[in-house]
């Protein structure tokens, strides 16, 4: 039976290890900290992510624990629309705690070592801090956009941040399935619905990277004279439950492999948050290393991932940047990309948009 060894117990590096294990590998995820402990808040799971969650064999479970998505809507700060589209295929929004457990649950305890910091990684090798050396077949590495196996290509501020967090139960109605965006100068609001009457907020501006992050209170101030339900999601928010959030990037990947050792994730095509397909490509990740795996050797793997997912990721890495212009430009280019997303017909925004939520058969392009 052939090893793999994940580096990094995150979304992509858990997705990964339950992939080789449905493929029929031996696998062990790797990861530094003592335990695995929920960060972030929440995430939009699209429907490209769902297609990778099925082929997991997790949907059903994060289904269970999630709110679905019915609509995308991109509007102004007044709420004027700036962009509306229902979504035709399953859509989620989970809290990271939930997709953690489910995932966690389907690796099996068995398959997972904590505590273990990776200093070096090499093909089939991995060397951990306590001298220990680890042998296997191939190498994952999982570990995030400051990857070992990506040493020497720093991350580089994007120039906003902001912070984000789950509210407690919102009064009155829900939000009818809308994962709603809004736009003003400079600084942007995120509003979702989860479960029971909860949300997850976020909001982000164009700021030095050395700024303080806003407290509950500037939240809140900031929020005046925007859509009303910001202001709701804020008021029903603890002060502990913010998030502080500084957005880091690196450069659109040229391969999503160091020699014979497999990237994934932030590792392999750190992204920034405008299009919500961080955790999703990382989901993908997984569900293409799981049809490769179960059918080309070990030796295969790699080039054969590069293969399949490089063009794809490397589309998700650049597409966001079009997002950071629309909200957190110059007042010209923040006008024209605005006026550009509104004058977009359906005919011609669906097709992309589908594009972008169609998970490509995978198992169809090993061959």
């Amino acid at each position: 039976m052939p090893g793999a060894i994940i580096v990094g117990g995150g979304i992509a590096g858990l997705a990964s290890g339950i992939a080789f294990a449905n493929a029929g590998w031996d696998v062990t995820v790797l990861e530094r900290t003592p335990r695995i402990a929920p960060m972030g808040a929440a995430l939009s799971l699209w429907p490209n992510a769902c297609a990778a969650m099925a082929r997991l064999g997790i949907l059903g479970a994060v289904t269970a624990a999630a709110a679905p998505i019915r609509q995308m809507l991109l509007a102004a700060q007044d709420g004027a629309t700036i962009l509306s589209r229902p979504l035709p295929d399953t859509a989620l929004l989970a809290t990271r705690t939930a997709l953690q457990n489910v995932l966690l649950v389907a690796l099996r305890p068995d398959r997972l070592r904590l505590d273990c910091e990776v200093i070096a990684v090499a093909p089939g090798r991995v060397m951990l801090a306590s001298g220990e050396p680890l042998a296997c077949d191939l190498v994952v590495d999982a570990a995030g956009i400051r990857a070992p196996s990506s040493i020497g290509v720093p991350p580089a501020y994007a120039g906003y941040g902001g912070v984000l967090a789950l509210s407690g139960r919102v009064a009155g109605a829900g939000l009818g399935g809308v994962a709603a965006e809004y736009w003003g100068r400079h600084q942007r609001f995120g509003l979702f619905e989860l479960p029971d009457n909860l949300r997850y907020w976020f909001v982000m501006r164009a700021q030095p990277v050395s700024a303080a992050m806003p407290d509950l209170a500037a939240c809140a101030a900031a929020a005046e004279g925007w859509p009303p339900t910001v202001a709701e999601a804020i008021a029903a928010t603890a002060p502990d439950a913010l998030i502080p959030f500084a957005v880091h990037t690196k450069p659109s990947p040229k391969t999503l492999c160091a020699p014979e050792v497999i990237r994934v994730g932030d590792a392999a095509h750190a992204m920034e948050p405008n299009l919500g397909q961080g955790a999703c490509q990382g989901l993908e990740d997984a569900a293409a290393l799981q049809a490769i795996a179960a059918v080309v050797t070990p030796a295969q793997v790699a080039a054969v991932y590069d293969r399949c997912r490089l063009k794809r990721t490397r589309m998700f890495v650049r597409e966001p940047a079009l997002g950071r212009l629309g909200a957190h430009g110059p007042a010209a280019a923040q006008f024209v990309m605005r006026a550009a997303l509104r004058a977009i017909p359906t005919a011609l925004s669906e097709p992309r948009l589908r594009a972008m939520h169609t998970m490509p058969e995978y198992a169809a392009r090993v061959g």
